[in-house]
């Protein structure tokens, strides 16, 4: 009986193929939205066991129970979301027989996934490649999900409507952390309040509480991840400001994209400033292809009045500001007092004569036994300072150091801290915290990915970025479509940013899905065109 089968040509509806089709993409593109909206606002606290791989005598890397806020819930979600969109995408595939195009970005992204495999398979701590640091989940699993999303949104059918719409799902983030970014900068603690406790943590273990001095500062993990991501939302909201024709998106993009550079301020990072100035010569780009050049000056004189306007109370109520934007490039800070900066001055060199002179006790106090011995000198240690890029010079160094001991399938992501050298004396006289500061990270995204899976891991991965930006300015080029040149623009600050920053689940979502979908946008639109 079951031999008869293999002789039925079962017949297709192609129409109704097309609609089944049409569905699915509609589920995919829900759910893509569901997770650049839903996952970055994600945080709650957790208490969980954490195994470390080895013994370091420090509270942050060895075994116990450890506390994370803003990275477990995300990390489940995230999981689970991105567990049943590949499940919506494999029925696309196999069951509406949907053509997966070639392109050099996808043979780019199997190799990139095909060395983050193989760099968890063989990493020396397995566990914790897999998973990543528990106060990160940036692992194997993490990235896996990320070129998945990417590849998925990249083969969605799209209309203009529902790119627009998966901008609006931008907004809430943005929102929401400049609005706990500014109160937050002006003194007030929203700790304060009962249902930001109760929303963030309902109950406590017994024996534990939160540290003095804690504030809920954003929904991601550091000021400087929130200065990396406001300039993606400043560059896209602003573009958007200054290319969309109607007079109230306008206004509304321009809203948008002045509370992101208020979160960009409250952020007290220098990050997103400097990769809006690296940024300049697309805009300048931008303005050429501009249809309506009058209309695009008048709106972007009218956004950097709003830009003075935010900065001025900023940076007066904190000239902290100005050291963290202008005065990234400029020293001298008219905001601050002369008597604050002497003060400042003679704060400094009061802490340098503390440390030295209790490096000195310590070293005196334990060689009497030498003091007879006239050639005997003291140790000369670093004395405090901090490299260039608030000390990421001297971390990039040394992580490229490790780089070129294992350049091929690298050590396993988010193993950083258990390979840095966490006893080197350097530390004092680079970071600016002391020696017992914890180098967990590599502060840039992409040395990060080359620590952690390899050099070929990293070559892919500019291949992905790099290919997907140049094939969407591309389509710009082509023809000027206001929302993906936005998308352009924001995708490329993150890019940039990547390089002063690591990759964390709370904004990495909006690049990957965001790339694939602009993609996916951009391959419809040239393939119309060329119809024409």
């Amino acid at each position: 009986m079951s031999d008869w089968y293999k002789y039925l040509n079962i017949e297709r509806d192609e129409h109704e193929d097309q609609l089944d089709m049409e569905r699915v993409d509609a589920i995919l593109f829900w759910g893509l939205a569901f997770i650049v909206l839903a996952i970055p606002l994600i945080a709650r606290v957790h208490i969980g066991d954490f195994i470390s791989p080895s013994i370091t005598q420090t509270d942050v890397l060895d075994t116990g129970k450890k506390a994370d806020v803003f990275t477990y819930y995300k990390f489940i979600v995230f999981l689970v979301s991105t567990a049943f969109l590949s499940l919506v995408f494999l029925y696309k595939v196999f069951v509406l027989n949907y053509q997966i195009p070639k392109t050099k970005i996808n043979i780019a992204l199997a190799v990139l996934a095909v060395c983050l495999t193989l760099s968890a398979v063989l990493a020396p701590y397995k566990t914790l490649a897999l998973y990543g640091m528990y106060d990160r989940h940036e692992g194997t699993i993490t990235y896996l999900c990320y070129l998945m999303l990417f590849f998925i949104a990249s083969n969605i059918r799209y209309t203009l409507r529902r790119i627009q719409w998966l901008i609006y799902c931008f907004t809430p983030f943005v929102i929401m952390n400049a609005i706990l970014g500014i109160v937050n900068f002006f003194g007030y603690d929203v700790l304060k309040l009962h249902w930001v406790q109760n929303l963030l943590y309902s109950s406590l273990p017994e024996g534990a509480k939160l540290a003095q001095g804690s504030r809920f500062l954003a929904t991601i993990n550091h000021g400087n991840y929130v200065s990396g991501i406001s300039a993606f939302f400043i560059a896209l909201f602003s573009y958007l400001t200054i290319f969309e024709k109607r007079l109230w998106r306008k206004i509304v993009n321009g809203l948008f994209a002045s509370l992101a550079f208020a979160m960009l301020l409250s952020s007290l990072a220098s990050s997103g400033f400097v990769t809006l100035v690296l940024m300049s010569p697309l805009f300048i780009y931008m303005f050429v292809k501009a249809e309506q050049k009058k209309t695009a000056v008048l709106s972007s004189l009218v956004l950097v009045v709003a830009f003075v306007a935010i900065y001025i109370p900023f940076v007066k109520h904190n000239s902290r500001v100005w050291d963290e934007t202008i005065g990234f490039f400029i020293p001298y800070n008219p905001f601050q007092q002369h008597h604050q900066q002497e003060a400042a001055l003679d704060e400094a060199i009061m802490d340098i004569k503390q440390i030295a002179g209790n490096i000195t006790k310590k070293v005196v106090s334990g060689s009497l036994a030498y003091a007879d011995e006239q050639e005997y000198k003291l140790p000369e240690l670093p004395g405090p300072g901090i490299a260039p890029g608030s000390g990421r010079a001297f971390i990039w160094e040394k992580a490229l150091e490790l780089i070129s001991e294992k350049p091929f399938l690298g050590y396993g992501l988010d193993t950083f801290p258990y390979f840095f050298n966490q006893d080197d004396p350097e530390k004092n006289s680079n970071l600016g915290e002391g020696y017992s500061v914890i180098v967990d990270k590599p502060h840039n995204m992409y040395i990060g990915m080359a620590f952690g899976a390899g050099i070929v891991a990293l070559s892919a991965l500019v291949v992905v970025i790099a290919g997907g930006l140049i094939q969407l300015l591309r389509s710009v080029h082509v023809r000027l479509n206001a929302y993906v040149a936005a998308l352009s623009a924001g995708l490329m600050a993150y890019a940039i940013q990547g390089m002063f920053n690591d990759s964390i689940i709370g904004t990495a979502v909006f690049f990957w899905v965001g790339l694939g979908v602009s993609i996916g946008f951009s391959r419809i639109t040239t393939k119309q065109i060329s119809q024409r």
